[in-house]
């Protein structure tokens, strides 16, 4: 940007600022800046802002600018350079636009700022301890639990299953059980034979990975409530996905109208069925 300002014996007018990228200089109407006085021609001269600067070109070809005296045909000005144009005298001066205002520190909306940081690295310390404590599947499980009344104990972690003796009859009690999670849930069964069950588990624990050794599944043959058979522990899969289902096949020690499947999961009951339905207490 830049400015011309008129001599003083020039007739007083204020400064022209010049932001255009070709300004005409002249006494025709078509002029950026218009001259009536002695001397000047129509077009007479034209200002242009290039990459190199500003430049002032003679349009009159008769030598009808002068800067700093000398006549020009082409000339880049600078700033003070006196432009004659027949009797106008013009002083050029570039015009530097101010540097954009600094705004006010603001001591609230720094404030503001430190509190979101604090509270966004809050949130990442808190994912951070999160997923860096033990997965579930590192958790002990050879811990003893209470056994729900009248239900058969569930073989230790990693130990073979085998037959074992009711401690006692099962009194018939009506009704479901009290507590069962059903978190390992006996999908079917189903009888070909008086000896042989085939039962269908889907485990759908909460734990973010299921532990095949923390699964445990009894068949217990009964004449009658008060005639409970062996109780006989399935053998667990060694692999076993999370809300998958497992196939197995049990054949009962003697043949026997009815039957008690359980199944338990880190040495809690999860889910019973019994044929006749009367069997289960």
């Amino acid at each position: 940007m830049y400015r011309l300002v008129f001599q003083p014996h020039t007739p007083a007018r204020p400064p022209v600022a010049g932001d255009v990228s070709r300004l005409l200089i002249g006494r025709a109407a078509d002029c950026g800046l218009r001259l009536a006085e002695p001397g000047v021609h129509e077009q007479h001269a034209a200002i242009e802002r290039r990459a190199a600067g500003y430049f002032i070109s003679d349009l009159t070809n008769s030598n009808g600018v002068h800067v700093n005296s000398t006549a020009i045909t082409t000339q880049r000005l600078t700033t003070g350079d006196e432009i004659e144009l027949g009797t106008v005298r013009l002083i050029f001066e570039v015009v530097h636009e101010p540097p954009p205002r600094r705004r006010a520190f603001d001591v609230w909306q720094l404030l503001g700022a430190g509190l979101v940081a604090g509270f966004v690295a809050g949130q990442l310390a808190l994912f951070a301890w999160i997923l860096a404590q033990p997965h579930p599947r590192n958790a002990r499980i050879d811990i003893i639990l209470p056994q729900a009344p009248g239900l058969p104990a569930a073989p230790a972690p990693g130990t073979v299953p085998t037959l074992r003796p009711l401690a006692s009859s099962l009194p018939p009690v009506t009704g479901a059980p009290e507590i069962l999670t059903r978190m390992v849930k006996i999908i079917h069964i189903d009888r070909p034979d008086n000896v042989t069950l085939h039962i269908v588990i889907k485990a759908q624990v909460g734990d973010r990975q299921l532990d095949p050794k923390a699964v445990a599944a009894s068949v217990q043959c009964f004449r009658s409530p008060a005639q409970p058979g062996q109780l006989q522990w399935l053998t667990m899969p060694a692999t076993w996905d999370n809300f998958k289902t497992k196939e197995f096949s049990a054949r009962l020690s003697e043949p026997c109208p009815g039957y008690i499947v359980r199944t338990y999961y880190r040495n809690l009951p999860q889910d019973a069925v019994a044929v006749p339905p009367a069997q289960l207490p």
